[in-house]
């Protein structure tokens, strides 16, 4: 496979992290995490955030985009509260682009040129399959890669796979510009014996694959996107609030991911 690396672009005032949540199999959790971790950064930790959804053709985070924006047209309480959002801190929504995985650096390169803000991070959402043209390039050109894992047999293979191919490549390519791809548990039923979990962090340990220490447990918030009542929680308009965020661990993953990105 052909390696293309991208240069850095020199206009740009700051270099913004490049970030992908990524996993050659498709139904874990990618573009979920991508938008809370997205909110989270962005409205309640105050870092200019871009996203990047190569999630071609389907694009759901610009589907979930336009789909908020369509619900608050017609609901005053969530206009009012989006008034109040950016009164309190001044944020407006962060800007999410559509690209295929080919394109992805290129576009998110592109905008960065143009824009005012010096921005901290840019999350990219990959398609579910690294057969689809241009994922594995894009990965490689991440500052770094997320990959969320879960229990089910056939999903850890798959992901176990994505991991150490992209491992092998960084360790006979030193040049990528990948530093390092993490994995986390998501979806963890605390009924489904431990065994499973334990035989696998064992794999793990001896194969010296990094999973991060978070554990997000299976919640049904983490499937809704935001309505029109209730917590707010998976939302790129709003932050999680805080009452939907207790009990997710989404703060703790959030927490650790800042640490390895050192963006505090």
């Amino acid at each position: 496979m052909k390696q293309i690396i991208h240069s850095k672009f020199k206009s740009m005032k700051k270099e913004p992290l490049f970030v992908a949540l990524s996993n050659q199999k498709g139904g874990v959790g990618k573009s979920t995490f991508t938008v809370l971790l997205a909110s989270y950064f962005h409205y309640l930790k105050g870092y200019n955030v871009l996203v990047v959804d190569c999630d071609y053709p389907q694009h759901s985070i610009s589907t979930m985009r336009n789909w908020e924006v369509g619900n608050i047209e017609k609901n005053v309480h969530l206009q009012n509260q989006l008034v109040e959002q950016f009164g309190a801190s001044g944020r407006k929504a962060y800007s999410i682009l559509n690209s295929t995985p080919e394109e992805a650096r290129e576009t998110a390169g592109r905008f960065l040129e143009k824009s005012e803000l010096d921005y901290d991070l840019v999350l990219f959402d990959l398609p579910g399959t690294v057969n689809v043209p241009g994922v594995f390039q894009s990965v490689i050109n991440m500052d770094y890669v997320f990959t969320p894992i879960t229990q089910e047999r056939m999903a850890m293979r798959s992901s176990m796979s994505f991991v150490l191919a992209i491992r092998e490549y960084m360790h006979w390519h030193k040049d990528v510009p990948l530093r390092g791809i993490h994995m986390f548990w998501n979806r963890m039923d605390k009924r489904v014996s431990k065994d499973l979990y334990n035989g696998y962090t064992e794999i793990f340990r001896s194969l010296k694959l990094p999973v991060l220490e978070t554990v997000i447990p299976s919640a049904e918030r983490y499937k809704k996107d935001s309505g029109m009542k209730g917590p707010l929680f998976r939302s790129t308009l709003f932050p999680p609030s805080s009452s939907a965020m207790k009990g997710s661990s989404l703060d703790l993953l959030a927490a650790e991911i800042e640490t390895i990105l050192k963006l505090q």
